[in-house]
């Protein structure tokens, strides 16, 4: 769904307000939250309130694709949580993330309560997780975890370098690119055939 799919009456009287709503898909242990309080049903899947547990850094948003990174902090983490973000490489990177924004009703109308959804979730950001680290010190410990959108990877080889060793990674046994590295620096003239 897209916001052109909600009635302009309800975006244009000013009385929705907007969420964001998280989805971490770990490894073992996926994760449906919402920064506010108590359970919320949206889109058919149910979300944990986090409150104020949980801050997202400013999210730059574009139409159509994720390019950047999002950076998600727990500012006041317990020794539990810290204890648990260690060591947690195969349970969090290259792992999806899903960021929406959820409109709701600002106000009473029509017998409808305030705080009704409006609409389904719309999606901001998609990206793939990775770097999850904490910092401690005597007055404060800290969680981080940052998410990277599918354009951060422009630029990069989609499928490696074009070298004997990514070669043979693709392709087990295959010698083709054997004498690349002996190439280097030298020309090579190629004659013509017949």
């Amino acid at each position: 769904m897209s916001i052109h799919d909600i009635p302009d009456e309800d975006l244009r009287r000013g009385d929705v307000a907007c969420t964001i709503m998280c989805q971490m898909d770990f490894a073992t242990n996926p994760q449906r939250w919402w920064l506010g309080y108590g359970d919320l049903m949206a889109g058919g899947v149910e979300y944990k309130g986090t409150g104020d547990v949980i801050q997202i850094s400013a999210l730059s948003i574009t139409y159509g694709m994720s390019a950047g990174m999002v950076r998600f902090s727990v500012p006041n983490a317990s020794p539990q949580m810290v204890a648990r973000c260690d060591d947690q490489a195969d349970e969090v990177n290259n792992r999806p993330c899903r960021i929406f924004y959820q409109l709701f009703s600002t106000v009473e109308s029509g017998g409808l309560h305030a705080g009704r959804l409006v609409g389904d979730p719309i999606a901001i950001f998609t990206g793939r997780m990775r770097d999850m680290r904490s910092t401690s010190t005597r007055e404060r410990r800290e969680i981080e975890l940052e998410a990277y959108g599918r354009l951060s990877r422009q630029g990069r080889p989609p499928h490696g370098r074009w070298t004997d060793a990514d070669q043979r990674a693709r392709y087990p046994g295959d010698t083709g690119l054997g004498l690349l590295a002996a190439l280097k620096n030298r020309a090579v003239v190629w004659v013509p055939a017949g």
